[in-house]
């Protein structure tokens, strides 16, 4: 009797499981953790973008150095100074902004260079347009704060804008 009752179930767990057949995968979900460059470089980013939203020349002033300059691809090719970008950026109207698929490498113990994705949502006369550009910062530290010395920014096209889904190599 104890044979039989051994036989079915060996019989009924092989009807259950059978062989060969394996579990589909689940897919795996990638938890995406900030590096703890990001982490401080996406704050002083946002505080920098947020200031330059609330028009405030005061954090503007304390975030850039004082040979700060921005790059863009556009021609002649000369670097806009700090002045010219605080009075440029100070009368734009910028509503609301984004910052995506950020990377920060130190390069030296007092410098780092902040790469980004930036949209940026602004109101001209009655209307508003979304603009994008990528962004290299270069931070440097002094007296123990970060400041932004230079920003090479380089609008982009919708087209090149990924969203925010993990790539081939699972990394977004």
């Amino acid at each position: 009797m104890k044979q039989l009752v051994l036989l079915l179930l060996v019989l009924c767990s092989c009807a259950a499981f059978p062989q060969g057949q394996v579990a589909p995968p689940r897919p795996q979900k990638r938890i995406v953790t900030k590096t703890r460059l990001v982490a401080m470089f996406s704050d002083l980013e946002n505080q920098l973008f947020r200031a330059e939203q609330s028009k405030d020349h005061a954090i503007l002033n304390g975030t850039l150095a004082e040979d700060f300059q921005l790059w863009t691809p556009t021609p002649p090719g000369d670097p806009v100074p700090r002045e010219d970008w605080l009075s440029q950026s100070l009368a734009e109207n910028l509503r609301d902004f984004r910052i995506q698929q950020m990377a920060a490498r130190s390069v030296e113990e007092n410098v780092t260079v902040v790469s980004f994705v930036f949209s940026k949502t602004v109101a001209r006369a009655s209307k508003t347009s979304v603009q994008n550009y990528f962004v290299v910062d270069l931070w440097q530290k002094a007296e123990e704060k970060w400041k932004l010395s230079d920003r090479y920014a380089s609008p982009l096209s919708g087209a090149t804008l990924r969203p925010n889904r993990p790539g081939p190599s699972g990394k977004n």
